[in-house]
């Protein structure tokens, strides 16, 4: 039996006893729930038409918006974007389910208008089913487009963590404080680009103003990579020119492991205050990307300890042994077997960032213009009565996102622990 045939076995009984348990079923049931939401959220709440018929022609406002916004087309001149899509004269019009966006602002119904109090519309295809907040908008596409925020900012912070976790913490338990043997002109010149690299990957997106994520996000990784990849090459010109008596061996378990203390000796919650307090205008990508990289360091614990355990194991010892680089060793024996692990610290991490992101948004810290569960929550700031649903609905959605993930997380981690 070959290696990937028992690989696949293996997993697929993780499987088998993951959806053997009633939690773990309903867990993943939710989750896709929540994600059918964030993908579908644009068709159900959305100001723009699903179709439109005007002067003559026809127009598919909703579809047309979504590549004006990814910056892949222009709106045409007799379809401009108007202040209120809902005023304009269409021969012929399709609206999504609710026909509000997010940040759509009903003027008849200012100053938070409850689920079932009288609504000033003009009939109950247009009632706000869930209220308005103070400013008049949709409380129910806050909370359908929320779903997508909540998702995309724990998938994010979490792309981030691992990159940083894996990278620190692979290393230093790998190699400990004995393993790796560096000239110190590489030790200069990576000494140099990871901070640069750092700087960029944290404070240059808050700068930018891309026109779409998907700008914002290859921003976010060629701010990252052009730093390590000059790292790269400048270290393999500097290791052929130079002699090799200029070696040393490197404490690099140490090193982390002092870094990490003190970054646990900062509470996350100030750190992450402190890094958006830098800029003048943060957005939710710099906040997503900000949240991942203080997360990084619990990750990079873990990942220590897994590739500690690891590199003690026999099958790691016969690589060596048999002359195996480093980038083998590691890619293909020592990291595979510490993902089972992981995966249950990154659903607990995927729910505190979401927690995270929705404290910062209640306290009023990130972008204005995209409406998140905390943004909703914070709409009771400054209010001399308390309007229920702007805290029960956005407080349940975190609720019970942050239950299925904690549930998830307890699954896998009852799946992989049986033998």
């Amino acid at each position: 039996m070959s290696k990937k045939q028992v690989t696949a076995g293996y997993w697929a009984n993780v499987w088998q006893r993951f959806r053997s348990r009633s939690a773990g079923r309903l867990a993943l049931r939710s989750l896709g729930v929540f994600v059918l939401i964030a993908f579908l959220a644009p068709f159900i709440a959305n100001e723009r038409p699903l179709y439109a018929k005007l002067e003559g022609h026809t127009y598919f406002p909703l579809l047309q918006g979504m590549l004006v916004d990814m910056g892949w087309r222009t709106w045409d001149a007799k379809l401009l974007p108007a202040e209120d899509w809902l005023d304009k004269s269409y021969d012929k019009v399709w609206y999504t389910f609710i026909p509000y966006s997010p940040a759509s602002i009903d003027h008849r119904n200012l100053n938070a208008r409850g689920p079932f109090e009288r609504q000033r519309v003009e009939s109950w295809r247009f009632r706000h089913w869930l209220g308005t907040d103070k400013t008049g908008r949709d409380v129910a596409a806050g909370m359908l487009h929320g779903t997508r925020m909540a998702l995309w900012v724990g998938l994010v912070a979490i792309g981030v963590a691992l990159f940083f976790g894996l990278s620190l913490g692979g290393l230093a338990g790998y190699f400990g404080d004995q393993g790796l043997v560096i000239h110190k002109s590489t030790l200069a010149i990576w000494a140099l680009c990871l901070p640069l690299g750092l700087y960029y990957v944290v404070y240059l997106p808050g700068m930018s103003y891309e026109p779409s994520w998907i700008s914002q996000v290859l921003a976010i990784l060629a701010y990252l990579s052009a730093p390590l990849i000059l790292a790269m090459l400048l270290s393999r010109v500097f290791k052929r020119i130079l002699p090799k008596s200029g070696q040393i061996t490197l404490p690099l378990d140490t090193l982390l492991m002092r870094l990490l203390e003190i970054v646990d000796a900062i509470p996350a919650t100030i750190l992450v205050l402190a890094l958006i307090a830098t800029m003048e205008q943060p957005d939710t990508t710099y906040m997503m990307v900000v949240v991942g990289v203080v997360s990084s360091a619990s990750v990079a614990r873990f990942v220590r300890a897994e590739f500690l355990r690891v590199r003690k194991q026999t099958y790691m010892e016969a690589g060596r042994a048999l002359g195996f680089g480093h980038f083998r060793l590691i890619f293909r024996h020592a990291l595979p077997n510490a993902v089972g692990p992981l995966l249950v610290l990154l659903s607990f991490s995927m729910a505190g960032a979401i927690l995270t992101e929705s404290s910062l948004s209640l306290l009023g810290i990130g972008a204005a213009d995209r409406v998140t569960w905390g943004s909703i929550l914070g709409g009771l700031r400054g209010q001399h009565e308390i309007e229920w649903w702007l805290a029960f609905f956005p407080g349940m959605a975190i609720f019970f996102t942050v239950l299925t993930f904690k549930y998830l997380g307890e699954g896998l981690s009852e799946a992989l622990g049986e033998k």
